[in-house]
């Protein structure tokens, strides 16, 4: 498999994978539990966190799409109440435990972790400082919960592809959500307030800005042979899947009558 393959496949699989587990009402839940702020501000020094006591403008750059005046807030906000290197540790325990309960049971659990690792470890830092702080957050034993850990990884990997490739285009930001298949609720969610761009005129844009990221991605993938690619990107949709169906019998399991 060509390595541009597996870039392109990575949003649809990891990137979909990790975003389950980062918007999970349980991760939120557990971060509070664990002494965080609530929304956002726990975000910024959980997810962000792993970028360590640095000023906020690093943070509000390298989480790019955010409002940045939102973002320095809400990052502020959650300093106040906990070091960024403490909340990372405890975003990154807390993505080890959905994994050990979204991946149980999953076959390819170790070796999907086995060539995540490989890639990540191989991958140039230039552009990527998530990916960096996320890599180098500690891993626990072989297992589900360190496979998703470096899932995680992969998708700020992949995310910081797409801000390196957004540099180069003449697309804002807020054009970019806009442009995208979400919109709206991610320009919400983001902290950006309407009125909103229209962003129809900018999605053709936003589709070479797209196809430059895989390239950009695909170089990441050149460790692997094309067989291990094309292992790699099947155990991907397979994990994404298998966390789904359990994700689906967990909200069926609490419908009234079940």
């Amino acid at each position: 498999m060509d390595s541009k393959d597996v870039a392109k496949s990575m949003r649809g699989s990891i990137g979909m994978l990790a975003m389950h587990w980062l918007l999970a009402p349980s991760t939120t839940e557990q971060a509070v539990e664990a002494g965080m702020p609530e929304g956002i501000a726990g975000y910024a020094v959980g997810r962000l966190g792993v970028l360590g006591d640095c000023p906020i403008d690093n943070v509000v750059a390298a989480a790019f799409f955010w409002n940045p005046t939102y973002l320095a807030e809400q990052t502020r906000t959650g300093r106040a109440l906990l070091h960024p290197n403490e909340g990372a540790a405890i975003y990154a325990k807390i993505c080890q435990q959905w994994g050990e309960d979204h991946l149980k049971g999953f076959d390819g659990v170790d070796r999907l972790g086995e060539l995540a690792e490989r890639v990540a470890n191989n991958a140039s830092p230039l552009g990527a400082p998530l990916f960096v702080g996320w890599r180098d957050q500690t891993l626990p034993e072989p297992g589900a919960g360190r496979t998703m850990q470096l899932c995680q990884t992969m998708r700020e990997l992949g995310f910081s592809r797409f801000c390196s490739a957004m540099l180069g285009s003449h697309l804002s930001p807020l054009e970019a959500i806009m442009s995208g298949p979400t919109g709206v609720w991610n320009a919400e969610l983001f902290g950006w307030e309407a009125p909103f761009p229209d962003g129809e005129p900018h999605r053709d844009l936003r589709k070479e800005i797209e196809v430059h990221a895989n390239e950009l991605h695909a170089q990441d993938f050149e460790v692997l042979s094309p067989e291990e690619r094309e292992e790699f990107v099947a155990l991907c949709k397979q994990a994404r899947n298998h966390a789904t169906s359990l994700m689906t019998e967990g909200s069926s399991a609490m419908m009234p009558g079940k």
